[in-house]
């Protein structure tokens, strides 16, 4: 974690005069007009001002600051964890898939081959998943303390906390890539391989899960399910992955109009 007081070169009791005063000496000496290959440092110096001269980010930031200069200090085997675990697991993606009846001429061990680009939550690359900036330090969230879910007073159900999303917690600085979600959507070109026997059987096929949700009530004759484990949007806070669950539909559509024009020629002779 940065030490905004040391970028500054001030001690923690420095004044709001102070501050601004040594802010605008270094931001002089490390301006990228005079010194181009610096950024960095003036970057930090910006970051740091804009922290220390509000008096609630300097309230956050200096309680963030002895969080981690504590965990400095202790010892291997010392329970002090600098942010709490929020596990949530990715949710599952449903999609459609059309088969012709031509999968009938393929051996049980053949393998078809779907292609598609499928939109699903990734972890953030920029954060790996936590959601803040690296050696941002989180915080119970004072609305739910913790919990995530605060009750409405008026109808006395527990609602989502709007202070923290539902998370318990609360950083000083949010990871600018997701906003602090810790996810961002994305699109990828995925590829899936079905086998002729696993569509056509009777039984739902679950590659590897032990439950799929919201599929319960697609079913019939032409249909067919098959899940494919962890495939589905990603997980944040250690949470698991959902699922990607296909509903596979066979079109006879070719075979019906097959069938029409026999028909037709038969009746003509």
């Amino acid at each position: 974690m940065k030490n905004y007081y040391a970028i500054l070169e001030i001690k923690e009791n420095a004044s709001e005069t102070l501050i601004k005063s040594q802010y605008r000496k270094l931001a002089l000496i490390y301006h990228p007009d005079k010194n181009p290959n610096n950024t960095d440092k003036f970057m930090d110096l910006n970051k740091a001002y804009k922290t220390l001269i509000d008096p609630t980010l300097r309230e956050y930031y200096d309680r963030d600051l002895r969080e981690f200069n504590k965990l400095k200090e202790s010892q291997p085997g010392d329970k002090i964890i600098p942010y709490r675990t929020r596990l949530r697991d990715g949710g599952n993606i449903n999609i459609e898939m059309d088969f012709t009846e031509d999968i009938l001429d393929l051996t049980g061990n053949e393998l078809i081959t779907k292609t598609l680009i499928l939109q699903r939550y990734i972890r953030c690359p920029d954060c790996d998943g936590e959601g803040k900036e690296k050696d941002t330090l989180a915080r119970v969230c004072p609305q739910c303390k913790g919990y995530g879910m605060v009750k409405n007073r008026e109808t006395k159900i527990n609602e989502v906390c709007q202070s923290c999303n539902g998370y318990g917690d609360i950083f000083l600085y949010k990871c600018a890539t997701c906003n602090g979600m810790g996810r961002i959507k994305k699109s990828e070109e995925i590829s899936l391989n079905f086998k002729k026997e696993d569509i056509l059987s009777n039984n739902t096929n679950i590659n590897d899960v032990n439950s799929v949700n919201n599929t319960d009530n697609i079913s019939s004759a032409n249909n067919k399910i098959i899940v494919f484990n962890s495939r589905g949007d990603e997980g944040v806070f250690g949470g698991k992955n959902g699922n990607l669950v296909v509903l596979i539909k066979i079109n006879n559509e070719e075979k019906e109009k097959e069938s029409f024009f026999k028909r037709l020629f038969l009746n003509r002779k």
